[in-house]
C-alpha cells in the first residue's frame, strides 16, 4: 500500500485500464456506511457502485486519454469519496487544456444522453433534473428502469457541479483557459481564483438556503481551497504540501511558463512520486535482465558442450525469446 503524505489521501491500488493506474480511497466505504445510515440499503448500494463508475469514466475517459490525445499525459486516477483526481498534463496548448478540463463533465453528459429516452420515459415530472433530491425513496419490483433513472441521476449532478467556474473544479480549469494569453501566469490564476470564491459564496449561501448539508460542505471546501491557492498565488509560491496534502495545482500544467517576476513552482508530490516509480521500474527492468543474461550464459555453455537436443522445452523457449528480444534491441 502506497501511503500519500496526506492520510486523507491513503489509498490501496485496483488495477489499471489503458496504461493507467487506478487507486481507491481507503475512505471510499465511509460514503457507502453514510449513506446507508441515510437512504434504504440497495438505493445506497446502487448509488455507491453508480458513483465509483461515473467517477471513473469522468476522470480516466474525459481527463487522461484526452490529455493524451490532444498531446498531453496522464497515468493515475484515485477514487476519492468527494469525486476523483486525475493526475494529468495536458499539452502546453489552449485546445489541449480547455479540452481536458471539459472532457470530465462530457463524459458525464454522455451517459445522461444515453440514459435520457428512459428518464422521459419514467419521470414526467423531471425529478432526476433536479440535483438536490433523490428522484426516488428505494426501488420497486420493476428497479431496471429506475437503476437507468440513478445513473442519470448521478451524472447530470457530477456533470452540473464539475461545471461550476471553481478552482479546482473542471469548469474553474476552463476559466482558467480561456483566459489563455491574458497578462501573465499569475495574473490568470489571480482572476480565475476571485471567480471562483465567488461562486463557491454564492453556492454556499444557495446551500443555506435549501439547508441541504452536502451542498454548505462541498461548497465551503470549494471555498477553502480557492483562498489558500490565492494566498499561494500573491507569495509566488507553489508549496509541496497544499489543501490536506494534494498539491491541486499540479493536476494540470500552467497554460504557459511564468514569466518576468513569477517564481518556479516546485515538484508536485505526484510528480516527485512519478520519478520515484520510473527508478524503481527501471532497477527492476535492469535486475531481470541480468538474470535473463545469466541464465542465457548457461543455456549457451550447454548447447556448446551437448548441443540444442540438450535443452527441454522451456529452455528452448526462452533462447528463442531471449535472442529475439536482443535482436530487437540491437535494431
Amino acid at each position: 500500500m502506497n501511503s500519500p503524505h496526506s492520510p486523507l489521501f491513503w489509498s490501496i491500488p485496483a488495477g489499471s485500464l489503458f496504461a493507467t493506474r487506478i487507486r481507491v480511497s481507503l475512505y471510499f466505504p465511509l460514503l457507502l456506511l453514510i449513506l446507508i445510515l441515510r437512504l434504504d440499503a440497495k438505493l445506497a448500494i446502487a448509488l455507491t457502485g453508480i458513483f465509483l463508475v461515473s467517477t471513473l469514466l469522468h476522470e480516466l475517459i474525459g481527463h487522461v486519454l484526452v490529455a493524451r490525445s490532444t498531446g498531453g499525459d496522464g497515468d493515475e486516477v484515485l477514487l476519492w469519496p468527494f469525486g476523483g483526481l486525475a493526475w494529468v498534463h495536458p499539452a502546453p496548448t489552449f485546445s489541449s487544456q480547455f479540452l481536458t478540463a471539459a472532457g470530465g463533465p462530457f463524459v458525464n453528459l454522455l451517459i445522461c444522453l444515453a440514459t435520457l429516452p428512459t428518464v422521459l420515459w419514467i419521470d414526467g415530472g423531471g425529478a432526476a433534473f433536479n440535483p438536490f433530491v433523490l428522484p426516488i425513496g428505494e426501488f420497486s419490483a420493476s428497479w431496471g428502469p429506475e437503476l437507468l433513472l440513478l445513473i442519470f441521476f448521478v451524472n447530470w449532478t457530477l456533470a452540473l457541479v464539475n461545471l461550476l467556474p471553481i478552482y479546482p473544479l473542471d469548469g474553474g480549469r476552463m476559466v482558467e483557459a480561456c483566459l489563455w494569453g491574458r497578462g501573465t501566469a499569475t495574473e490568470r490564476k489571480t482572476l480565475c481564483l476571485r471567480i471562483g470564491t465567488v461562486a463557491a459564496i454564492l453556492v454556499l449561501a444557495l446551500g443555506l438556503v435549501l439547508d441541504n448539508l452536502w451542498v454548505v460542505v462541498l461548497a465551503s471546501m470549494l471555498l477553502v481551497l480557492n483562498i489558500l491557492e490565492g494566498v499561494n498565488v500573491q507569495l509566488g509560491e507553489t508549496y509541496d504540501d497544499s489543501f490536506m496534502g494534494y498539491d491541486f495545482s499540479q493536476g494540470y500544467t500552467s497554460l504557459e511558463k511564468s514569466s518576468g517576476s513569477d517564481r518556479p513552482a516546485r515538484k508536485s508530490y505526484w510528480e516527485k512520486r512519478k520519478e520515484k516509480r520510473n527508478a524503481e521500474r527501471l532497477k527492476r527492468e535492469q535486475e531481470l535482465r541480468m538474470q535473463e543474461e545469466a541464465q542465457l550464459d548457461i543455456l549457451l555453455a550447454k548447447v556448446h558442450d551437448g548441443g540444442i537436443e540438450s535443452l527441454s522445452p522451456q529452455e528452448r523457449k526462452f533462447l528463442t525469446r531471449a535472442s529475439k528480444n536482443f535482436r530487437t534491441k540491437k535494431e
